[in-house]
């Protein structure tokens, strides 16, 4: 009976063991990165200039920049900048369904590629890059306005989903940046 109490408590002091030496390996996302300054103010400090898109992307191009200024500076507040954002966008789409009695597509998925550099503000030291990706699908109709404003609404979905990548990357490495 006591050989069952004793392998009982054994295991509780092996977890807990455990758990105590592996809890110094996480550091929270969100709490103070490594240079002392809250992970927000880090990326509040993220200067995303303008582009000049070619006009098949001037839509999502413009949705997708407002997406990470709103991403990496929500509050508005004019914080001084000490990185800059370079990005580079391809989009495409595709019609997987076409209805074959009037040879129009039936749902069309738009796919974005979003290409991102991170360096100092004067462009000296390259801080991270990366590529981000996602689609978004939307169904067609024989409205033409409803088919427009279903493509913009899946240019603003696939524009959110990579700027959330975006920031959430660029905070994983900002909040170890001393």
């Amino acid at each position: 009976m006591s050989s069952l109490n004793l392998k009982g408590l054994a295991r509780v002091v092996v977890v807990a063991g455990l758990s105590l030496g592996l809890s110094a390996c996480f550091r929270p996302l969100h709490g103070p990165t490594a240079s002392g300054q809250s992970l927000q103010t880090e990326l509040a400090s993220i200067d995303v200039p303008e582009v000049e898109w070619p006009p098949q992307l001037a839509n999502a191009g413009h949705y997708l920049r407002s997406e990470l200024i709103y991403a990496l500076n929500g509050s508005g507040s004019a914080t001084p900048k000490r990185y800059n954002l370079r990005l580079a966008f391809t989009k495409s789409q595709t019609s997987p369904i076409v209805d074959s009695q009037y040879g129009t597509a039936s749902s069309v998925i738009v796919g974005g590629t979003l290409t991102y550099t991170l360096t100092t503000l004067d462009g000296a030291t390259v801080i991270t890059q990366g590529t981000a990706t996602s689609t978004a699908s939307f169904d067609r109709f024989p409205q033409r306005f409803a088919n427009i404003r279903a493509a913009r609404d899946a240019e603003i979905r696939l524009s959110k989903d990579l700027a959330d990548q975006v920031r959430t990357r660029l905070s994983a490495v900002l909040a170890t940046r001393t």
